[in-house]
């Protein structure tokens, strides 16, 4: 017996495991502070990090709640496929790359490759299969990493700001 799940549902899931993975990072980034790999990026510290994973939570929930009520089938699947794209970056870089590198526990790795990494990648199959055609699958995709990197560099070089040492 296959399970099939609509596009939506799986973006839903997605969207659930992604708050749970934010949790885990909150929860665990205290006790298990990343080691960078790379000696010139300077990683946020415990409480930096915890205010900019709270407004990505919330610039992604509100981005989900416009994918999921806009009557738009094309701002929907541009929007779903942004977040997914992000989502599976995110798992490969920073916390899949950052653990091979240093043998050490990443906050969120197991939430991300456990959860994030196969329903991003439904989500992102299901999406192309309505995309007019691959060219525009690749525009949503490209779209999204561009977008989810400028957001997190904005908030992160915010929080770095705003929020103490």
């Amino acid at each position: 017996m296959t399970l099939k799940f609509s596009a939506r549902t799986v973006f839903t899931a997605l969207i659930v495991a992604f708050v749970f993975h934010n949790i885990e990072e909150a929860i665990s980034i205290c006790r298990y502070p990343v080691h960078t790999p790379v000696s010139f990026i300077q990683p946020a510290n415990c409480r930096q990090f915890v205010v900019a994973v709270m407004i990505i939570t919330l610039v992604v929930l509100i981005s989900f709640v416009v994918a999921l009520r806009t009557k738009q089938e094309a701002v929907y699947i541009l929007i779903s496929t942004a977040i997914s794209a992000g989502l599976v970056l995110n798992v490969l870089i920073p916390h899949l790359i950052v653990a091979l590198y240093t043998f050490n526990y990443t906050p969120g790795l197991l939430s991300a490759v456990i959860l994030n990494f196969p329903l991003g990648l439904i989500t992102l199959s299901k999406n192309r299969s309505v995309c007019k055609s691959r060219q525009q699958f690749y525009k949503y995709v490209f779209i999204g990493l561009v977008a989810g990197y400028l957001i997190f560099a904005v908030v992160m070089l915010l929080t770095s700001l705003l929020v103490d040492r």
